[in-house]
C-alpha cells in the first residue's frame, strides 16, 4: 500500500504541479540597495537552495558594474566559479541565428520574407498550406512556422560525435511537418531556429559556428565561446547538477538552438552590443533598424496579432514592473540561463547556475531587476478600470491546443481544464485541477479581456485555421470543450486514482475468502483477479518510470532511444490495453456465475474504467507508444 500511495502521490503531483501562472515576475520581497547587498542576497539563495554556483554580469552603457562568480562550478574537484567560468547558455544560442539572419538581410543576399522552399530546395519540409501560406524565413525565428519543437527521440541523440547541421536536420524526418498553419500561432520549436541556421550555411558558403565565430564572437571578445565539449569547457566549465546529482554533458542534435557555451565576461560583449544598439567599440556589426527589427514580431497573421508584437527575432520581452527587458532564456540539463537587457535605459545583465532549478534562476534575476530599476522612474500611474459591457459570453470549459511532447497531451489536456464564468463585467477564470484561486478580467471595449493585475495580460476570442474559434491570448491558446466532456475527463482523473486501490483492496479480500473458504470457484476468483492484471501493468510502468527518471537527462535518454523502459511503456500499453478488453469480455461471459453481488459489480464497473482507460490513452496515441520514434 505504501508503494501504491507513493505512485498515486507522484501521479497527482505531476497532473496539478503547475496551475495557471499569470505573471513572470513577483515582487522581489528582498530589495538590496547596494552591490554588496546584492551579492549577499544571490548567496543566500544559492545556500538556501543548495545550488552549487552561479556567473553573474552586469552592465550600465559602457561599464562593467558587477562581474563576478560565486560559489563552486565544480564539487567534485572544488573548482570555484569565476568570470572566466564557462556556462552552458541554452536556448541563448538562438540569439545568434537571429542576429546572422539580420546581417546576411543587411549584405542583401537573403530576404526575412524568402520562402524556405526556395532558399532550402533540398530540405524536405511537409507544409500542407504551403500554396496559400508558406513557411519564411522569419517564420522560423518567430516560431510561427508550424513546426513541432523537438521530440524525445531528438533529444535522445546524445552523440558526442558531432553531427554536421544538415545531418542534424535530416535525423528526424517526423519532425519537419508543420502541425499548423504558418503565421497563425506561436509555438516554439527549436528544429524551426536550427533551419534558420542552415540557411545561413547555405547563404554564406561557411558552417554556421564558422560564420557567428567570425561575425560575432570574434569582434566581441569571446575568445572561448562555442557550441561543443571543448578542452577549455572540460578544464574550467561549470559541471551541471540536479538536486545534487552531476549531470553529464549533453551532446544537443540542434547545436545553433541550445549548445552554446560561454563565460560571464564573455557575455558582456553581447550586452554591449545590444545596449549600444548594434555597436561593439563604436564599430557598428548591425543596424539599429535590424535590431529593432529583432525586436517585433512581423510573421503573426491573426486578428490581434499587434499583442504578440513583442515576441520578435529569437528575441523576447520580459516585463518587470512597469519596465521591459529583453533577451532569451537557456536551459539544458543542469544548467540555466537568463540574458536580459534594457535598450531604453542602456542597462543588462546575465546570470547562469549550474543547477536544474529554473526557479533559483528567476529568484537572482528579479533580484537583480530589482537592483538594476531601483533609481529608475517607472510609470506607477494609478489604473483606473474602464466598465465595459462583455460583447461576446465566453462562458463555458476550455481546454489547451497542442502540446510540447505527443506522448504528454492525454496529461495536457486533464491538467489544462479552465472554466470561464460571466458575473456582471467580470469574466472570472478557474483552473479545474489547478491552484483554487479564480482569476478576474474585465472588457476593456475593444473586444478584449484584460486581467485584475495588468492591462498587458489580456485574452480574446479569434478564429483559428485549425480549431475554429478559440481564446487566445497571454493564457495560450484554449479551444471549448462540452461541459459533459470536461466532466468526462475529470471522471476519468479521479478514477485513475481510486480504481487501483479499490481493485487491490476487493482483490486482497477475495483472495483471503478463496483460501479460507470452503468452495474454491476459481471463475468467480479470476473475475477479481483480472482487474487487477490490468492495473498492475500500469502501476508497473509507473514505477518503472519513477525509479528510472531521476533527472531531466535521464527522461532524454532512456526515452528518446531504445531502452528496458521505453520497450516496457511499448509493450506495457499494449498489454494494458489487451487485458482491458478481455477482462471486459470475461466478465461479461461470466455474468451468471454464482458470486457475491458486490464483488461482481465492483469488478465490472473497474474493468469498465479500464477500457475507458484504454479508450482515452488509444486516442491520444499512448497504446503501444514508441517514445523513440
Amino acid at each position: 500500500m505504501k508503494f501504491l500511495k507513493k505512485i498515486l502521490t507522484i501521479l497527482v503531483f505531476v497532473i496539478i504541479s503547475k496551475s495557471l501562472i499569470f505573471a513572470q515576475n513577483k515582487a522581489c520581497i528582498n530589495k538590496p540597495q547596494t552591490l554588496s547587498e546584492l551579492e549577499a542576497s544571490i548567496q543566500k539563495v544559492l545556500t538556501k537552495t543548495s545550488t552549487p554556483g552561479a556567473g553573474v554580469v552586469m552592465v550600465a552603457a559602457d561599464s562593467i558594474v558587477f562581474l563576478k562568480g560565486i560559489g563552486k562550478a565544480d564539487i567534485e574537484r572544488n573548482l570555484d566559479v569565476d568570470e572566466n567560468t564557462m556556462f552552458r547558455l541554452g536556448s541563448v544560442s538562438k540569439l545568434f541565428v537571429g542576429l546572422a539572419i539580420l546581417k546576411l538581410q543587411e549584405e542583401g543576399r537573403l530576404n526575412l520574407k524568402d520562402k524556405l522552399v526556395d532558399i532550402l530546395p533540398n530540405l524536405e519540409i511537409v507544409n500542407p498550406w504551403e500554396s496559400e501560406y508558406p513557411i519564411r524565413i522569419e517564420n522560423l525565428l518567430e516560431h510561427t512556422s508550424g513546426l513541432n519543437d523537438w521530440s524525445l527521440a531528438e533529444l535522445g541523440s546524445n552523440d558526442s560525435k558531432p553531427k554536421t547541421l544538415k545531418e542534424s536536420l535530416e535525423y528526424y524526418p517526423k519532425g519537419r511537418v508543420a502541425r499548423f498553419v504558418p503565421g497563425t500561432r506561436i509555438q516554439y520549436s527549436n528544429l524551426a531556429v536550427s533551419i534558420a541556421a542552415y540557411i545561413v550555411e547555405t547563404v554564406s558558403g561557411m558552417t554556421y559556428e564558422d560564420y557567428v565565430a567570425k561575425y560575432f564572437f570574434k569582434p566581441m571578445g569571446m575568445r572561448n565561446m562555442t557550441f561543443r565539449e571543448s578542452e577549455q569547457y572540460k578544464k574550467i566549465g561549470a559541471k551541471g547538477y540536479d538536486n545534487g546529482v552531476p549531470m553529464p554533458y549533453l551532446h544537443v542534435l540542434y547545436r545553433p538552438s541550445a549548445a552554446l557555451t560561454g563565460s560571464p565576461k564573455e557575455l558582456v560583449g553581447l550586452l554591449n552590443f545590444f545596449i549600444n544598439r548594434g555597436k561593439i567599440d563604436g564599430t557598428p556589426l548591425l543596424s539599429e533598424s535590424s535590431l529593432e527589427r529583432m525586436e517585433r514580431n512581423e510573421s503573426l497573421h491573426v486578428e490581434k496579432s499587434e499583442l504578440f508584437n513583442r515576441n520578435g527575432l529569437t528575441n523576447y520581452a520580459s516585463p518587470y514592473k512597469s519596465f521591459i527587458y529583453r533577451g532569451h532564456g537557456g536551459s539544458v540539463p543542469g544548467s540555466n540561463t537568463d540574458f536580459c537587457y534594457l535598450p531604453e535605459y542602456n542597462m543588462g545583465f546575465a546570470v547562469m547556475i549550474n543547477d536544474n532549478n529554473e526557479s533559483v534562476l528567476n529568484e537572482i534575476s528579479n533580484l537583480i531587476k530589482e537592483y538594476q530599476t531601483k533609481d529608475l522612474v517607472q510609470d506607477i500611474a494609478e489604473r483606473k478600470r474602464s466598465i465595459h459591457k462583455s460583447a461576446k459570453d465566453l462562458t463555458g470549459y476550455y481546454i489547451s491546443v497542442g502540446a510540447k511532447f505527443d506522448c504528454i497531451k492525454f496529461l495536457k489536456k486533464i491538467k489544462s481544464i479552465q472554466k470561464f464564468w460571466h458575473q456582471e463585467d467580470t469574466l472570472y477564470v478557474k483552473s479545474m485541477l489547478g491552484a483554487p484561486y479564480v482569476y478576474k478580467f474585465y472588457s476593456n471595449g475593444n473586444k478584449e479581456f484584460v486581467s485584475e493585475y495588468s492591462d498587458k495580460f489580456v485574452i480574446f476570442q479569434t478564429n483559428d485555421p485549425l480549431e475554429g474559434e478559440v481564446i487566445n491570448g497571454n493564457m495560450g491558446m484554449l479551444k471549448k470543450i462540452s461541459p459533459i466532456y470536461a466532466y468526462t475527463l475529470l471522471t476519468l482523473f479521479c478514477a485513475f486514482l481510486i480504481v487501483p486501490v479499490s481493485v487491490l483492496i476487493f482483490v486482497l479480500l477475495r483472495l483471503f475468502i478463496y483460501f479460507l473458504g470452503k468452495k474454491k470457484d476459481k471463475i468467480a476468483l479470476w473475475i477479481c483477479l483480472w482487474p487487477m492484471v490490468s492495473t498492475a501493468i500500469i502501476l508497473v510502468i509507473a514505477l518503472a518510470i519513477v525509479i528510472s527518471l531521476q533527472t531531466p537527462l535521464d527522461t532524454f535518454i532512456l526515452l528518446g532511444n531504445m531502452s528496458s523502459l521505453s520497450i516496457l511503456i511499448f509493450i506495457g500499453t499494449i498489454g494494458f490495453a489487451v487485458t482491458s478488453l478481455w477482462t471486459v469480455y470475461y466478465i461479461f461471459k461470466n455474468r451468471n456465475v454464482k458470486m457475491s453481488k458486490l464483488f461482481y459489480y465492483h469488478s465490472a464497473l473497474a474493468a469498465i474504467f479500464n477500457l475507458a482507460f484504454t479508450v482515452y490513452f488509444f486516442s491520444n496515441g499512448i497504446i503501444g507508444l514508441m517514445t523513440w520514434i
